[in-house]
């Protein structure tokens, strides 16, 4: 059995800057911890007419990674961000080849999970109001309605392409956003603003305009929640971690965000230990609704990222699923043991799916 992954990412923990390869290695020791083969590899290693993949994988013994070739995997970790052509093609043979998905969907569309949510009796109250947008006068209708909303795209993740605008109380409006750092600005005019985000959002194939959640703040810094749900070794839910994660200055989102253990920022928000046991215990309900909700409508996933927010009346509102979450929050916020369940718990699951194939049909 193989569990396979590939991806990128640099961070910085306890202000030491990490190797941009850590989830490699931290992959690499659950491994040798649980047992589980694993071997990396990209769409352009993978060999379609002699179902072989050229993977790279730790060899403990010499302590040094290694590449050959492998068969195919029985259980596929997908954490590839491509949408190229040819990987669109690996996924769809591996499908017909009964190659088992850790997650039954390697992306999220935003609309689609939005209207698929709305229609559980459960779920509906946290969803703040989204709508399709067609043409301008949508967004200007909306905007007037709720004063401040958000423009999205709906397939980009780690908040990219995401646009906060409001209607200023002297008139005009203001909009923000993160393009390598916070832009923020002001126009006179709906046409002028509207310019700005025609060109944010010109490559786009579909955008959602939603109502702007009043999220918790620490100062001048917005606050939103990542919590890391996964199944372990036994087909059970745990949720690992909640992180909150707290942005920039005036920027609409919390991307590049410093990151506390949730407990940690409601005792800095001054709340009781009985208040935060029972703000923690709603949480948790809200997130084991919401990853049986995903599962119900897509099929079954070894590890969700959930991001919500929570308003100054401590009410709960759903933001977004990630099927390829970073993990980025959680080493900034959580200990070593907490971070190395976060990996083992992907490499149990697998293993649990292999003996129990069953558990892997929708």
């Amino acid at each position: 059995m193989f569990v396979v992954s590939s991806t990128v990412v640099g961070l910085h923990r306890h202000g030491q800057r990490m190797n941009g390869y850590f989830r490699f290695y931290e992959l690499a020791r659950a491994s040798e911890m649980t047992g589980v083969p694993l071997y990396f590899f990209s769409p352009r290693d993978v060999h379609l007419r002699k179902r072989q993949v050229l993977g790279t994988y730790y060899n403990h013994a010499r302590m040094r990674w290694e590449r050959k070739r492998f068969p195919l995997p029985d259980i596929l970790y997908d954490r590839c961000a491509s949408t190229s052509p040819r990987a669109k093609t690996i996924r769809r043979r591996f499908t017909q080849w009964g190659i088992i998905p850790l997650n039954a969907q390697h992306h999220f569309d935003k609309w689609d999970v939005y209207m698929k949510l709305l229609n559980d009796a459960q779920i509906w109250p946290y969803l703040p109001r989204t709508i399709l947008y067609r043409r301008p006068e949508d967004l200007l209708a909306f905007l007037l309605r709720y004063q401040q909303v958000y423009v999205k795209a709906v397939d980009k993740s780690r908040s990219r392409k995401v646009l906060r605008l409001a209607v200023l109380p002297d008139g005009g409006y203001e909009y923000s956003f993160f393009h390598k750092a916070v832009v923020v600005g002001t126009r006179a005019r709906f046409h002028d603003v509207y310019k700005i985000i025609r060109a944010l959002f010109k490559s786009e194939r579909k955008v959602i305009i939603q109502k702007a959640i009043p999220l918790i703040r620490l100062s001048d810094h917005t606050v939103d929640f990542r919590a890391e749900v996964q199944r372990n070794g036994q087909g059970q839910l745990d949720i690992v971690g909640i992180c909150a994660r707290i942005g920039q200055a005036r920027s609409p989102i919390t991307i590049h965000a410093d990151a506390l253990p949730f407990e940690q920022f409601w005792q800095l928000k001054g709340l009781t230990p009985l208040q935060i046991r029972r703000l923690r215990a709603d949480v948790q309900q809200f997130l084991l609704t919401i990853y049986r909700a995903i599962e119900s409508n897509y099929g079954p996933f070894g590890e969700l990222g959930i991001d919500f927010g929570i308003d100054e009346d401590e009410n709960i509102w759903f933001i977004e699923c990630n099927a390829k979450s970073a993990k980025v929050s959680l080493y900034k916020a959580y200990d070593e043991d907490t971070v190395r369940r976060a990996f083992i718990n992907p490499l149990e699951y697998a293993r649990y799916l292999y003996h129990n194939r069953q558990a892997a049909v929708p």
